[in-house]
């Protein structure tokens, strides 16, 4: 790279995976190395030894952050860069300020910039046109947006009044629709879209429902959660101390769960029934010998459907990431269980076209993120996409949201309140 050093930022799960598997691949000429290890000392080895690129992932990025910032970069990519869409944030600052770039308040330090930067993303703005200020500032300072994000939102933005779940007024900005021209004008010298469907030939995504029916006991606890906010079984109790916690216990019992709370926090969990369970078994038999990636999103559910496929997980409790990315790759499992959180960017696993959501995330983000582990370059097979589906319940109307990018806020509050569109 004649000199040049380069850095690369991204989330943990993918850093052997996509980047150093495919800097190998792709530009052998070029040493890249790993910056995440459990030693510090080792760390920073790696770190002052001979290399070209270096990889590293956003939490391990702000541990490190003097000792990177002594190494002089010239070129920083941030992979999977709506982890920095919150000017707020902790990984906002710090990448901001390490680019050499004035982000507000901040305990972070620079005395550098690096002149090369780039930010890569499939959902750069998942939520709000909001979200683009800290990337493009990132890439263009002071050349597409107001050098300030109050200035910018005060310009793009108009403030109104929203309404959460329960009835809890807060404030809301809204768009200038009428200026939608001009700020999509001011991102177009600094942004280059490639949509996948334009790029590479994939294979078709196709969508199905599985309908659950919950049993007595789960239905009778579901009713009760939803109308009152709290259930009691087995002497325990699960208590939803407002809307957005009745949402989660409703998910919950849509699995068959309920984590029990009580003046302090989390206390264990009731065990309700196994209706999902059942039809997730029964989906995989019909299955045959097929791969699958099963979603899901809370730990009771990862140590469940573990202990009854025998198959490893990619979450935050994964001891040997690579190993079981690398093991289902190769076909030694058969089953997959993955939380989108963790698993949700960068993996790319063609070897399976089939993937079940045992549960769904109501961040439109993270779920198109999941889709795409198995919808990618090198899959030849149409990719098919189970959702289990507890019927009459919060899980159909979260997932409408999601096909539809409907507000998620609106329409749950329309659910409590029994008006459901």
């Amino acid at each position: 790279m004649g000199g040049f050093k380069a850095l690369v930022v991204c989330p943990l799960s993918i850093i052997e995976s996509a980047w150093i598997e495919d800097c190998r691949k792709f530009t052998p000429e070029l040493k890249a190395v790993s910056l995440h290890c459990r030693k510090p000392e080792e760390r920073l080895a790696r770190l002052n030894g001979d290399a070209d690129i270096h990889v590293i992932n956003f939490e391990g990025f702000r541990g490190l952050y003097d000792a990177l910032v002594a190494q002089r970069y010239h070129v920083l990519v941030v992979d999977e860069s709506s982890k920095m869409k919150n000017p707020q944030s902790e990984t906002a600052k710090a990448l901001l300020t390490f680019a050499g770039i004035k982000a507000g308040r901040t305990k972070y330090k620079g005395d550098w910039t690096v002149p090369y930067r780039y930010v890569l993303s499939g959902t750069p703005a998942p939520n709000s046109l909001e979200e683009y200020w800290t990337q493009i500032t990132f890439i263009a300072p002071r050349q597409a947006f107001p050098s300030s994000f109050y200035a910018f939102r005060g310009k793009f933005f108009e403030v109104g009044t929203g309404y959460a779940p329960g009835g809890r007024r807060f404030k809301k900005w809204t768009f200038r629709e009428y200026m939608r021209q001009e700020f999509m004008d001011a991102m177009k010298p600094f942004a280059h879209i490639v949509r996948k469907a334009d790029a590479v030939d994939l294979p078709e995504q196709i969508h199905e429902i599985r309908t659950v029916y919950l049993d007595h006991k789960e239905q009778a606890a579901y009713n009760a959660m939803r109308e009152s906010m709290r259930i009691e079984y087995a002497d325990k109790s699960a208590i939803a101390l407002n809307a957005i916690g009745t949402i989660m216990k409703l998910r919950q019992i849509t699995s068959g769960f309920a984590y029990c709370m009580d003046g302090v926090g989390e206390t264990g969990t009731i065990q309700i029934g196994k209706s999902k369970l059942a039809e997730l078994k029964e989906l995989l038999e019909e299955l045959g010998a097929e791969q699958v990636i099963v979603w899901c999103n809370f730990q009771d559910e990862v140590e469940q459907l573990t202990a009854e496929l025998k198959c490893p997980a990619l979450w935050s409790g994964t001891k040997d990431r690579d190993e079981v990315i690398e093991g289902f790759k190769a076909g030694r499992y058969q089953y997959l269980v993955a939380n989108p959180q963790t698993a949700g960017h960068g993996l790319t696993f063609t070897n399976c076209r089939y993937a079940v959501y045992y549960s769904l995330n109501y961040s439109y983000e993270l779920w198109k993120q999941s889709m795409d582990r198995i919808h990618r370059i090198g899959q030849h097979w149409p990719c098919t996409y189970y959702y289990l589906i507890a019927a009459d319940t919060i899980d159909k109307v979260i997932y409408d949201v999601l096909h539809s990018k409907r507000d998620l806020s609106d329409a749950v509050l329309e659910y409590l309140k029994g008006d459901p569109k």
